[in-house]
């Protein structure tokens, strides 16, 4: 019986990895577009280090803020963002925010949106008419308000957008942090004066004659806080980030669906021509049949993902320089994702096999699976900024191979997780995809 299902899946084999058609769409096509995006980062991978290039982020900054009256002098809070961010006269090289940014000062909210979209910035900071009011204690408010700053960014630059948004609320929140801070002590001198009564007229008699002038800027500046929060950077090896690894890996597996798909498609074609049916009517079990067909499109998919690893390795070896192995050293972890996420693609091409009644259903139902497993597993743009496409992803192949791929790459070896999940799902779908073929199988 053994023999028999080899001798279907080798025929299959025979057929696929003689067809220059297949074979362009299953190496070729996949190892260009991740050798071009290698090419296009080749600085990460040829030793110019792991750290990412982020300067001269354009964005707009709209001050709307009008303002408010504190301690008899206007107080604009909005107007820090625009000291802080936007040089005044020639960039100070050791400025960070101004090497980091390229930050211009715009009049009205709707310019720098359309900026935005029309991609002259990465995103847009607009302060809104009440900020300072919002986040001021004054004697007619003795209460902070929300209030939101709006970051309009744009699509196209979601590293961008993220890291200009980290600064917004970094600023933000030492603003909040030191009207907070003048709330809480103007709050407790009064608490303290309405039941101490000598505290009382002292308090009264220093803020009515002008004594009363305490220094708030360290609420405001971590720079002149007594106690200081230093950030330390962590000694040990860097997980450098390699776009060969994690684009390759996403084309790999996304281009082995579609070799499962047409794989299981093969079966719906000998189906039509009455090939599949002659096969049965011999001695030879139809079950046999059906396991040779799948075997043959499971061990497709493994040589498929082999040969783009081993392709991958070689082009990075090429751009670093050297010789270098990009997927990790764990070479038993590494081949047991490859023979997990084969396996899943085949069951759910099994089951796509099983549901369908003609190959241009198979062709077209097998497309668009491969193409949403895609799309929601990030092979083509991050969905990071798309609600609940996070939530989605779970549910494909395609992400619990690439990450285990990405994991190994940075040698890291907890993807038990996503060993299981490929195989639990590798098992239900091929499991139910022949015995529903089996079903519907007539001669």
């Amino acid at each position: 019986m053994l023999r028999k299902i080899w001798v279907i899946a080798y025929k299959d084999l025979y057929i696929t990895f003689t067809d220059r058609n297949l074979i362009l769409i299953m190496i070729v096509t996949p190892l260009a577009l991740a050798s071009i995006i290698g090419l296009a980062f080749g600085g990460f991978i040829g030793g110019g280090g792991s750290d990412v290039p982020v300067q001269n982020i354009p964005v707009a900054v709209v001050n709307l803020d009008q303002g408010v009256e504190f301690g008899g002098s206007p107080l604009n809070q909005g107007q820090t963002f625009i000291d802080l961010l936007v040089p005044q006269g020639e960039p100070d090289p050791e400025n960070v925010l101004h090497q980091l940014t390229d930050a211009v000062e715009l009049e009205t909210a709707e310019a720098a949106r359309a900026g935005v979209n029309a991609g002259d910035y990465s995103a847009a900071i607009i302060i809104p008419p009440e900020f300072t009011a919002s986040i001021t204690t004054t004697q007619t408010q003795t209460e902070l308000t929300p209030v939101q700053i709006e970051v309009y960014a744009s699509p196209a630059a979601p590293v961008s957008a993220s890291i200009i948004r980290s600064i917004v609320e970094g600023f933000s929140n030492q603003i909040a942090m030191g009207s907070i801070t003048i709330a809480s002590t103007i709050g407790a001198l009064t608490e303290r004066a309405s039941t101490d009564p000598l505290f009382g007229l002292q308090f009264a008699a220093a803020a009515g004659g002008g004594g009363f002038n305490p220094d708030f800027s360290a609420a405001f500046s971590p720079d002149a806080a007594l106690i200081r929060i230093e950030q330390q950077s962590v000694t040990g090896e860097t997980a450098a980030f390699n776009p060969l690894v994690s684009f390759g890996s996403a084309q790999a597996v996304f281009f082995m669906m579609f070799t499962a798909m047409a794989g299981a498609n093969n079966v719906m074609e000998e189906r039509r021509a009455w090939t599949l049916q002659r096969q049965i009517v011999t001695p030879t079990p139809r079950m046999v049949l059906l396991l040779g067909k799948m075997v043959g499109t499971f061990i497709s998919c493994v040589a498929q993902v082999i040969i783009l690893i081993l392709a991958l390795t070689l082009v990075g070896s090429l751009i670093a320089g050297e010789l270098q192995f990009i997927w990790g050293t764990n070479l038993f972890l590494l081949a047991l994702v490859i023979l997990c996420v084969s396996l899943a693609a085949s069951g759910v091409a099994a089951l796509v096999a099983g549901l369908v009644r003609t190959p241009e259903q198979g062709n077209t139902i097998g497309s668009i699976i491969s193409i949403l497993f895609g799309l929601f597993s990030g092979a083509f743009f991050s969905i990071d900024a798309v609600p609940g496409a996070n939530v989605i992803s779970r549910l494909t192949v395609n992400y619990w191979g690439v990450e285990a791929f990405n994991k190994l790459s940075q040698n890291q070896t907890d993807i038990g997780l996503n060993l299981l999940v490929l195989l639990i799902l590798g098992a239900v779908f091929f499991s139910a995809g022949l015995f529903i073929f089996n079903r519907r199988l007539s001669v």
